[in-house]
């Protein structure tokens, strides 16, 4: 609009043309200050007057601009040049770095002097001596001060730290040749007894001082004893045929420190039956095996009144003595017993080998061999054997070493086996009753609470118990659907263990009361009475085989009788 005025204000004088100016009038309120910057800036002039006013230049604030000066003014706009600095001082110089030893706290400036010790022994990394520090070891350098893994333990050179090396006698000649040894003293190593033949013949003078086994029931030993006899019944049998020959192989052994026993024993009949039974048996009960490693088993058993007996004691009242029973075939086990077999031979030929004396005779009038083995003087090893026979007898003294001799008791469990006799089965009237009691055969001690009496039945449907009643109950009474029972057990010693002279009686009567039909399938079972052990969850019996308890009777009374005969007069 203010342009349209202003327009139109040109138009109109030039329409006028002609007037003088005097003739125009200006109309008030249209002069003023038409700047809009001006103080006095009229928005409503048409026609700047000339009269506009402006504000002065402000007037610079002049001061110190730089930050980093003592006297920074934060208001100056215009930099005067009266910037002031802070004096820096003359640097510190010394060891700034934390981990060396003569680190200067105060130091501004690092010279280089840092010196380190980085093991802390003391000793400055400069001033260190590397080499071997150990005393104990051959290259010890007193001087070193830092071990450098150059330590000699070794000062032979075998390959085996001094401290490793074990001293012994090395020569494998000597009786106490040590394969552990890695160095050697000679000093140390004793060589075999070279056993002469007056010597050897002053020995066969006092032969018991060379059989006696008893020696050995101060350590852990083994003896072996081997004889096989030919029976004069099997005529017209060739000489090389073994049908007719028997066989008898024992091993005994203890432990005396852990009271353990072993036995083995095998029994060969006409050449090729075969009875194999091995004992292990010590205060934590009895490992066995019937058959040999290839065919038996071995079970655990327990002997909870274990006494240990060493095999190789010398009885002093004597019991035991040999058999005077002889085979009608010869055995030279019992010759050896009865008789002097070191008075057989005809002559003596002594040889030595590895530390071994080996002394052999041949005596033509018996057909006999002889061969005996001693170290030093102490028998190893003796054999008696027919020349043109199979019959023989051997003594072995064995390497403990080659058994073992501690009780398994993790191997499956097996029973104790009941010796009964006098067992008795009588009825009277409508009355049966069971009887039996325990031989003196009978050896397992074993706790009644572990073994039962049962009433037991079989028929085409299996078998079942009637009845069941622990031996330490003594007694139980009880009915079924046809009979009144009875089950007692007699422990004659008081003792709470199964044991020689103990009974047991079974009684069935006829129930009174609401007694069965005659014909009641129940009434005619085939009843029996068994003993049950709780402790193997099995049958009295375990695996033993039917008559094989004879074996240890038969052995007992062989080894008896050669430790005795090493004493008599």
């Amino acid at each position: 609009m203010r342009y349209q005025v202003i327009i139109a204000l040109l138009v109109i004088p030039a329409l006028l043309s002609g007037c003088a100016e005097s003739d125009i009038e200006t109309p008030e309120g249209t002069l003023g200050c038409t700047y809009p910057d001006a103080m006095n800036y009229n928005s409503t002039a048409i026609v700047d007057d000339g009269t506009c006013v402006y504000r002065e230049a402000p007037q610079p604030v002049l001061g110190c601009m730089y930050q980093g000066a003592i006297n920074f003014n934060q208001a100056a706009t215009e930099d005067d040049g009266s910037c002031r600095y802070p004096v820096v001082s003359e640097p510190t110089p010394g060891c700034t770095y934390s981990d060396a030893v003569n680190f200067d706290v105060n130091a501004t400036e690092d010279d280089g002097s840092c010196v380190y010790d980085s093991d802390g022994d003391g000793i400055l990394d400069d001033f260190e001596t590397m080499g071997c520090v150990d005393p104990n070891a051959n290259n010890f350098n007193s001087s070193s001060t830092d071990d450098d893994g150059s330590c000699d333990y070794d000062e032979d050179k075998d390959g085996v730290y001094d401290w490793a090396e074990k001293e012994g006698c090395m020569d494998t000649n000597a009786t106490n040749y040590d394969p552990s040894a890695t160095q050697s003293n000679l000093t140390m190593c004793t060589y075999p007894y070279i056993l002469s033949l007056l010597d050897f013949q002053a020995l066969l003078d006092d032969p018991e001082e060379i059989i006696d086994l008893s020696e050995l029931s101060n350590v852990t030993s083994f003896v072996k004893i081997v004889d096989v006899s030919v029976s004069s019944e099997e005529e017209g049998m060739e000489i090389d045929s073994n049908a007719n020959t028997t066989g008898l192989e024992m091993i005994m052994g203890h432990d005396p420190t852990n009271q353990t026993v072993y036995q083995s024993m095998v029994l060969r009949f006409m050449g090729d039956i075969q009875m194999e039974q091995t004992t292990l048996q010590g205060p934590d009960g009895i490992n066995y095996r019937i058959g040999s490693s290839s065919s038996g088993s071995w079970y655990y058993a327990r002997d909870e009144v274990y006494e240990y007996e060493n095999p190789f004691q010398d009885d002093e009242e004597g019991s035991g003595e040999p058999s005077d029973d002889e085979g009608e075939g010869e055995n030279y086990c019992d010759e050896f017993i009865e008789e002097d077999p070191f008075s057989w031979g005809d002559g003596w030929n002594i040889t030595h080998i590895d530390g071994m004396n080996i002394a052999v005779s041949m005596n033509d009038s018996r057909g006999v061999a002889i061969r005996m083995e001693l170290i030093g003087s102490s028998l190893n090893y003796l054999e008696i054997s027919e020349v043109n026979g199979m019959a023989r007898c051997s003594i072995e003294v064995m390497d403990p070493s080659r058994f073992s001799i501690s009780v398994d008791t993790s191997l499956p469990r097996t029973s104790m086996t009941m010796i009964v006799e006098n067992e008795v089965v009588e009825e009277s009237g409508s009355t049966k009753t069971w009887s039996g009691d325990l031989s003196e055969e009978h050896f397992e001690e074993v706790d009644l609470a572990e073994i039962a009496i049962r009433v037991v039945y079989t028929d085409e449907d299996g078998g079942s118990i009637v009845a069941s009643m622990p031996l330490s109950a003594q007694s139980m009474s009880f009915t079924d659907q046809c009979f009144q029972w009875t089950l007692s057990w007699s422990d004659s010693d008081n003792d709470g263990f199964t044991s020689t002279g103990d009974a047991y009686t079974a009684s069935r009567a006829e129930k009174l009361i609401d007694p069965c039909a005659e014909d009641d399938d129940y009434r005619n079972k085939d009843f029996q009475i068994m003993f049950y052990d709780l402790w193997a969850d099995m049958p009295t019996g375990g695996v033993f085989t039917p008559g094989f308890s004879l074996i240890p009777a038969v052995f007992a009374i062989i080894i008896t009788a050669i430790i005795h005969n090493g004493k008599r007069d």
